[in-house]
């Protein structure tokens, strides 16, 4: 006579379809959310460093991840060529990165995939590579270059031509400097 205790199967059925959908409509809610903030972030970064907007663009996409979660990756393209802007790549990256831990301080941003990428009319000046004996020159000059690990003060003197000083700089710091000047000598800007 009176159902109120009883559920029909298709009564329990929607309601699990309905919970199911607003789950998966918050997340999405949620990545939406995080998309447009790392895209208010790209923008901040953007006129903080004084990069032409022209110049670069930043897609943020969603990919599966493990154990069924979503990854997100964050697709830096680089609309017009710069090579100075190349050569700063990592230290936008980094300060990007950081305008988006101050907005969201709660969010592990190191988990996010970061790709750098070219669009086809960046108008590179590199649109082919250098013959093979380019390469092979580089590494005998970088050779050429490296200093012995051991040496005596005076030994070191004997190598250096005289009357010129030079400006002592830490074996770190010296090494650094060498890598990106070799990394990015041929670049254009």
């Amino acid at each position: 006579m009176f159902k109120l205790s009883k559920r029909t199967a298709a009564a329990t059925h929607t309601e699990a379809g309905e919970s199911v959908m607003h789950a998966a409509n918050s997340s999405q809610a949620g990545l939406d959310i995080q998309r447009e903030l790392i895209r208010v972030a790209f923008k901040d970064t953007m006129r903080n460093t004084g990069v032409p907007a022209a110049w670069l663009d930043c897609e943020v996409r969603n990919r599966p991840g493990p154990a069924g979660t979503e990854q997100i990756e964050v697709h830096l393209v680089m609309k017009q060529w710069s090579g100075h802007l190349l050569r700063y790549a990592m230290a936008f990256q980094k300060q990007l990165l950081q305008c988006m831990d101050r907005y969201e301080p709660t969010v592990d941003h190191s988990g996010f995939e970061w790709l750098w990428k070219f669009a086809h009319d960046c108008a590179c000046p590199f649109p082919d590579m250098p013959a093979p004996e380019e390469w092979a020159q580089k590494l005998e000059a970088r050779k050429g270059n490296a200093e012995p690990a051991k040496g005596t003060a005076a030994s070191a003197a004997a190598r250096k031509p005289s009357g010129v000083a030079t400006k002592a700089v830490p074996a770190e710091k010296k090494d650094k400097q060498f890598d990106l000047r070799d990394v990015f000598s041929d670049l254009k800007a």
